[in-house]
């Protein structure tokens, strides 16, 4: 499907309650102009359950279940099962989650999911931190950023939940950035297509987490693809493919819009800085490799 031909209506409807600038409002939005009307959702406690879930006011279109933070990955995969057993093999069975979520407290059902090869699409909108409860940091928070529990700078390089469910050898495993909306595009409708268990994780830009203008979060997440700091990578049958080759500058710029780096040390930049380049020759490696 090209952008052209992405339907304008989305399942994931109108007047949300998200912050000015909201990228996980802009992620869902997008994923559900794609996936459409056969469309079952999960969401955990979260940002997008607050400003999309909460009775009266559901803006998904579509049959929404609001679940406990650790279990997003077993409820969609009950649902998947009791829909198969009923013969509706044709319905997207969609768990909508922050990092927290899925990083941390779902981390074990997420990876049960995958081990058994379930038929969900999982799909992590990736903030960086726990930003509906007060801006506390993740499993995936860089090095170097100011949270509410780490004010001098985090000191731990971010889990690379990608590489943990390739590890389990699933079937589709993907990041993604709305800024390359084509590339978005690609994955989030083969995601749809495919039959097993499906991951994809997006950069979500938070406005009052990263401490930006509300209108950054678009040219944010596209620096962080361009300078390395946001890989955009595909795994599909055994095989890894890069699909934006960074251009690795811009590094310090991106950092320097964002409230929440400010007090970043030169030690702690260079860390992310390594880990950055760490990541990308682990994931080179792998596409090399070409079979794994």
């Amino acid at each position: 499907m090209k952008l052209k031909e992405l339907p304008h209506k989305s399942h994931f409807t109108e007047g949300d309650r998200a912050c000015a600038g909201c990228m996980g409002s802009n992620i869902a939005i997008n994923v559900m102009r794609i996936l459409g009307k056969k469309t079952v959702v999960s969401v955990p406690p979260s940002c997008m359950s607050v400003f999309g879930g909460t009775f009266p006011n559901i803006n998904w279109d579509v049959p929404y279940f609001h679940m406990q933070f650790a279990n997003t990955a077993s409820t969609i995969t009950g649902i998947a099962r009791a829909l198969k057993v009923q013969g509706k093999e044709d319905i997207v069975v969609l768990g909508m989650a922050g990092d927290g979520a899925t990083a941390d407290m779902g981390l074990a059902s997420l990876s049960g999911a995958a081990h058994r090869d379930e038929d969900i699409l999982y799909i992590c909108y990736n903030n960086e931190a726990y930003e509906n409860t007060g801006i506390q940091a993740s499993g995936v928070s860089p090095i170097g950023v100011w949270s509410s529990t780490t004010p001098k700078g985090n000191q731990y390089a971010p889990k690379d939940i990608p590489r943990i469910l390739i590890a389990h050898e699933a079937t589709y495993v993907a990041t993604a950035s709305t800024s390359h909306i084509q590339d978005f595009i690609n994955k989030v409708e083969k995601a749809k297509k495919l039959r097993g268990f499906r991951y994809i994780e997006v950069l979500s830009a938070c406005t009052p987490g990263w401490k930006i203008d509300s209108h950054l979060g678009p040219e944010l997440v596209k620096e962080a693809v361009e300078s390395g700091y946001w890989l955009l990578i595909e795994y599909e049958d055994r095989k890894l493919k890069m699909n934006v080759k960074p251009k690795f500058t811009g590094l310090k710029e991106f950092i320097s819009k964002q409230g929440r780096f400010n007090d970043i040390s030169d030690e702690q930049l260079e860390n992310l800085r390594k880990q950055i380049e760490r990541k990308y020759h682990i994931y080179k490696n792998m596409e090399n490799n070409n079979h794994l």
